[in-house]
């Protein structure tokens, strides 16, 4: 009877012990019938859907890790939120400017660099804490409404107030798309597998693994 109740668990460990083995190479889509699919295959393949392909790590490689974490502590702000906007912003280029002279890792503009305090904003601390703080101020005045708050990052408060939502601007929509996304990506997991899911692998023709929690 013990070895009966012991069995499944050691399935359940046996297969989480594998997916996080191949998470340094892992991604994660959900496919048309709503069922998240890993897979090895990578988020630059043409042959997954472009707008579903994310990476499954959780994680980000990036220097300035450190940084971002203590600026998210300090403004009350998710770090994964704070990261998925620097790789949007500026892929993590701490020199970047952009044609409309914005600058650094947060791609603060000179207006709101001085608003919020930041007389550098090459130095990656200061331009960090700054565009934290920005965050800050329109999560507080958009009420914790992500799309908004997002949006106006990218496009200004008064644009989104003159719109009373996400400005009709591309640019603007597509930001708040990619940001999500990634966002959406790389924050951690809030459940945890239940003992009652059970992934899949699937090996493809071409070489690829997927995990499913679908059985069929």
């Amino acid at each position: 009877m013990r070895a009966k109740v012991l069995l499944p668990i050691l399935v359940v460990v046996l297969v989480l012990w594998t997916v996080q083995g191949l998470a340094g190479s892992l991604y994660s889509y959900i496919n048309e019938n709503g069922i998240r699919v890993y897979t090895n295959i990578g988020v630059n393949r043409t042959d997954l859907p472009d707008a579903e392909t994310r990476p499954a790590t959780g994680k980000i490689r990036n220097p300035y890790h450190p940084l971002i974490t203590e600026s998210a502590r300090q403004f009350n702000l998710d770090a994964e939120l704070l990261t998925a906007i620097i790789q949007i912003e500026s892929h993590f280029n701490p020199r970047a400017v952009s044609p409309k002279g914005c600058i650094g890792l947060m791609q603060l503009h000179p207006d709101t660099a001085t608003r919020f305090g930041v007389t550098d904003a090459f130095d990656p601390a200061q331009n960090i804490r700054g565009g934290a703080r920005y965050l800050r101020f329109l999560t507080d005045h958009f009420q914790g409404d992500l799309p908004l708050i997002l949006a106006a990052y990218n496009a200004g408060e008064n644009a989104v107030i003159k719109h009373q939502g996400i400005p009709p601007y591309r640019e603007t929509q597509q930001y708040v798309r990619k940001v999500t996304d990634l966002y959406e990506s790389i924050k951690p997991v809030s459940e945890p597998l239940q003992s009652t899911q059970r992934l899949n692998r699937v090996v493809l023709p071409n070489g690829s693994i997927l995990f499913t929690t679908d059985g069929n």
